[in-house]
C-alpha cells in the first residue's frame, strides 16, 4: 500500500511539473508574440509618418519644379500650397515632434524627403515664424529638446529679413545668408541668445550701406 501511494505521489508531482512547464512555455510565447506586434505597430507608426512627410515635401518640391526647368510659375498658387504645407508641418511637429531618428527610424530617415520636409517648408514660410509667436515658440521648444540644431533655426529666421523687400539682404541672427550689419549688434546678439546661440563677436558685424 505504502508503494502504491508513493507511486502515485510521485506520479502527481511529475505531471505538475509538466503542466507548470507547459504554462511557462505559453506564457513565454504569448510575450514574444506580443513584443513582435509591438514592434510591428512602431514600424508601421513610423512608416506613416515618413509617408506624410514626404507628401508635404513634394507637393513643396512639385510646385517649384517648373521653375527649375526654366519655365514659368504661378506664384499666388504657390504661396496657397506653401501655407497649406505649414499648417501641415506645424500640425506635425505639434503631434509627434520635430522628425528625428529616433522618431521615425534609420530605414525612414535616411531619405531626403523625410529629412528635408519640415525645414524646407520653414524656409519658405518664415515670415509666419517672425511675425506669429506661437508658431515661433513651437519650433524654438524643439530647439530647446535638441530635435532642430539652432544653427538651422537661425538660418530659417534670417531667410525672412533676408528675402524682405527693401532690406537689402540684412540678416539679424547671423547664418547661412550672411553676417548682421554693425548698427543691430545688440538686437541681432540678443535674438541669437533667445534661440540658443553664442553672441557674436564685435568683428562678425559688417558695415552695411543705408
Amino acid at each position: 500500500m505504502k508503494q502504491i501511494f508513493l507511486y502515485l505521489s510521485l506520479l502527481f508531482l511529475v505531471c505538475s511539473c509538466i503542466s507548470i512547464k507547459a504554462d511557462a512555455t505559453v506564457s513565454d510565447i504569448e510575450v514574444l508574440n506580443d513584443s513582435e506586434i509591438e514592434a510591428n505597430i512602431n514600424i508601421t507608426l513610423q512608416d506613416s509618418l515618413a509617408f506624410q512627410l514626404c507628401q508635404i515635401y513634394g507637393s513643396d518640391q512639385g510646385v517649384r519644379e517648373p521653375y527649375i526647368t526654366g519655365g514659368k510659375i504661378n506664384y499666388k498658387y504657390v504661396q496657397k500650397i506653401d501655407s497649406l504645407n505649414f499648417k501641415k508641418v506645424a500640425a506635425f511637429v505639434k503631434q509627434n515632434g520635430f522628425p528625428t531618428k529616433e522618431l521615425l527610424g534609420a530605414r525612414n530617415y535616411k531619405n531626403e524627403c523625410v529629412q528635408a520636409a519640415v525645414v524646407s517648408v520653414l524656409l519658405h514660410n518664415p515670415h509666419i515664424l517672425v511675425k506669429n509667436e506661437e508658431y515661433f515658440n513651437l519650433f524654438l521648444n524643439e530647439v530647446k529638446r535638441g530635435n532642430l540644431k539652432a544653427e538651422t533655426y537661425a538660418t530659417i529666421l534670417d531667410k525672412y529679413y533676408w528675402a524682405k523687400r527693401g532690406n537689402k539682404n540684412r540678416v539679424l541672427y547671423g547664418s547661412q545668408f550672411g553676417m548682421p550689419c554693425k548698427n543691430t549688434r545688440e538686437e541681432s546678439n540678443a535674438a541669437r541668445v533667445k534661440i540658443g546661440l553664442e553672441p557674436l563677436n564685435n568683428d562678425d558685424f559688417i558695415d552695411c550701406e543705408d
